[in-house]
């Protein structure tokens, strides 16, 4: 993984923290059973993870990442699951033994390697025969964003650049069947959906405030800065923007995912 675009922080954190197995690992829950081992790659603070370990309790659950804070973050999630485990690792290098695992689910972080074939190499050698993977990851080209007064507009733009910067794939979505075939991956299903953040006026403020910071004194504004793909003055205009938008009764957001199931053949 290059520089994570949106970097981590506590507010990321907090927004992380609100998604579950059943907002965001849904489509592949029909697919799990208890005794399953299944890791989590890319588990950020775990709250996805106690999720997926409650469905195939007593089977043995690992998360890891990359960033020793989200693992501190997840770590208190484990008290009282005795078959969960949370540490530090490489998607591109995991520690895992060959063929360990079930089931490896890994949710909006392929799109932030630049290496996401060894990634997914990775995954197949982790799995055992049979086994499936869950990848559920964004397509930045598919965000929705409404009203867009100016300099509003820009900001999904700024963010694709930012991760093409980083060696990301803003598309990443809507390119997992043709990255998992090439693996030597059977796919099982192909779904997509979106995650609204605007279902009503306490999260419209909420993420409306979440994207403001974002454009404030953070990692994220201090790459495009960093870039030269934004100068302080639009970041202003921006963190401005968003929390004057977060108070509109018309405002609308969502992101979009591609969601893939597919086993080792």
């Amino acid at each position: 993984m290059n520089r994570y675009s949106v970097g981590y922080n506590e507010r990321t954190a907090r927004f992380f923290q609100e998604r579950t197995a059943d907002t965001h690992a849904q489509f592949l829950l029909k697919y799990l059973v208890p005794g399953m081992a299944l890791l989590d790659g890319g588990c950020g603070p775990g709250t996805i993870t106690k999720g997926l370990a409650e469905i195939v309790a007593p089977g043995r659950v690992l998360g890891v990442d990359r960033e020793q804070s989200q693992i501190d973050l997840a770590q208190r999630l484990a008290d009282g699951f005795p078959t969960i485990e949370f540490k530090t690792d490489d998607l591109c290098s995991l520690t895992a033994d060959d063929e360990s695992f079930d089931v490896v689910f890994v949710h909006g972080v392929l799109e932030h390697i630049a290496d996401s074939e060894q990634a997914i190499s990775e995954i197949r050698r982790v799995l055992k025969s049979g086994g499936l993977v869950g990848s559920r990851h964004a397509d930045f080209g598919g965000f929705l964003l409404e009203p867009t007064p100016e300099p509003l507009g820009k900001f999904s733009q700024l963010f694709i650049e930012l991760m093409k910067r980083n060696g990301g794939d803003p598309y990443c979505g809507r390119r997992q069947p043709g990255l998992f075939r090439q693996a030597g991956f059977e796919i099982v299903k192909v779904s997509a959906s979106y995650d609204c953040w605007t279902p009503d006026a306490e999260s419209t403020r909420r993420n409306a405030y979440f994207l403001a910071e974002l454009c404030g004194d953070s990692e994220f504004s201090e790459q495009l800065v960093e870039y030269g793909l934004a100068d302080k003055r639009v970041l202003a205009q921006l963190k401005s923007s968003f929390l004057t938008w977060g108070e509109m009764p018309e405002a609308f957001a969502a992101e979009a995912w591609g969601e893939l199931v597919a086993r080792k053949a």
